[in-house]
């Protein structure tokens, strides 16, 4: 059996869906936020409760399983990389460095991401359309109110993340030593940790909005707040590792 071979072509296959994913899962992500949401936000009571019940089920079930399609194909092309025999970039070489350094922000920011689809987001949406359903649920504003966090977030995510990931095969970095790469795993969680306890940990109360990131509140603050994270990211690339 060529190994060399199948990995070529599993990786093509791997990359493939992996692109039909990520377009579904962040082209969902952008509508969600960018159309969906200020416009539900912007009609009546009972169009919104009509949207909750017809509109919000198909969408998120597109949503999900985009980020679930996407997660397991990134997940099957790291793996390809890493154990192709005829791969140049050996574990511990400056090759490996380099590309490691380039992936590691976006497949951290994509995991982050993931999890908040499926284990913050998507078990509130299913209560929030639930009880517009008729169901007695309690504490549905402060659920939707996290949901719209952390919905938040992956958007601000998604930009630095499609950034790195497109680096990965396309942004020269040479000379990165064990060193460097090293300082650069440690920045880059502390930033995608601090982002995300934002999400998780601040009050979700419906009332108490000032309490959280304020760019996240709005359109037009999450996208500069994105294009900014995205630009400091790349400095950093540019100073600690070149």
């Amino acid at each position: 059996m060529n190994i060399s071979a199948f990995s070529d072509h599993g990786a093509f296959l791997f990359r493939y869906f992996h692109i039909i994913g990520g377009v579904l899962w962040i082209g969902v992500l952008w509508y969600i936020n960018f159309i969906q949401g200020p416009y539900v936000n912007s009609i009546e009571a009972a169009m919104q409760t009509a949207a909750k019940q017809k509109l919000f089920p198909k969408v998120m079930w597109y949503f999900r399983w985009g980020a679930m399609l996407t997660f397991l194909t990134g997940l099957g092309l790291i793996g390809l990389k890493g154990f192709d025999p005829m791969s140049p970039y050996k574990l511990g070489t400056e090759q490996w460095n380099a590309w490691f350094a380039k992936i590691y922000p976006g497949f951290m920011f994509a995991t982050i991401m993931f999890l908040n689809v499926w284990f913050v987001i998507w078990p509130r949406m299913k209560k929030v359309i639930a009880a517009a359903n008729g169901e007695k649920i309690d504490g549905v504003p402060a659920m939707a109110r996290r949901g719209f966090l952390a919905s938040r977030t992956n958007t601000l995510l998604s930009v630095p993340m499609l950034f790195f990931m497109a680096a990965a095969q396309n942004l020269t970095l040479s000379g990165v030593s064990a060193a460097k790469l090293q300082l650069w795993i440690i920045v880059t969680t502390v930033v995608f940790l601090l982002i995300e306890a934002n999400a998780l940990l601040v009050s979700n109360d419906p009332a108490k909005k000032p309490a959280t990131f304020k760019p996240l509140e709005s359109v037009k603050g999450v996208i500069h707040m994105g294009l900014l994270l995205t630009i400091l990211l790349y400095v950093g690339v540019e100073v600690l590792l070149k």
